[in-house]
């Protein structure tokens, strides 16, 4: 049964699809998902009232695609999505350079702050933040949300921010395995 109290954020690069490591995913084609996504989506898809993607793509700012590009990446995405059922209910995306200084690019709290004028239902401390990297742990943290770190890459500060030997999971799918035995949800009875 699906919560009416919890969110999931999530990041896209490295979560949803396989990470171009010095390059960026600008065209569909280059988009695949990371090992058993789908299933995982089939798994948290019925356990959270809201589903979003907060992605920063800083390939449109350096003029390496458009805006357009990333657009049609998404509309694919959510199209094989729907098929099953376990579609976002919405994808966030910070187009801009990594010193633009704008108030969407992660860590900042800007791509959150539109999740919560679309959905006034969402409540920050019913949310979880799943990324692979530091900006994506640190806006959790900005935003005051539970942050999940997912992948093999740990980062020093991750110490800092979260507790490495609850909150870090291999992959969205790993997580979604062990969603009942997060520490969080396993004592939050309004999560089933």
């Amino acid at each position: 049964m699906a919560d009416a109290k919890w969110t999931l954020f999530m990041d896209r690069d490295g979560v949803v699809n396989v990470q171009i490591v010095g390059g960026y995913v600008m065209r569909p084609e280059q988009f695949a998902y990371t090992p058993h996504f789908l299933e995982a989506m089939r798994l948290l898809r019925p356990r959270f009232a809201r589903l979003v993607i907060v992605t920063n793509q800083q390939c449109v700012g350096k003029g390496l695609c458009t805006q357009e590009d990333i657009d049609l990446i998404h509309e694919r995405l959510q199209a094989q999505l729907r098929v099953q059922g376990t579609p976002f209910d919405q994808i966030y995306c910070c187009p801009h350079l990594a010193d633009a200084s704008c108030t969407c690019r992660k860590p900042n709290i800007g791509l959150a702050m539109q999740a919560l004028q679309d959905f006034p239902d969402i409540d920050v401390s019913r949310s979880v933040m799943v990324g692979d990297s530091l900006s994506d742990m640190q806006f959790a943290r900005n935003v005051g949300i539970i942050p999940v770190h997912v992948g093999t890459i740990r980062h020093p500060e991750f110490e800092r921010i979260l507790d490495i030997t609850t909150s870090h999971f291999d992959s969205l799918y790993d997580f979604a395995l062990h969603l009942d035995d997060f520490p969080f949800f396993s004592s939050a009875s309004d999560v089933r």
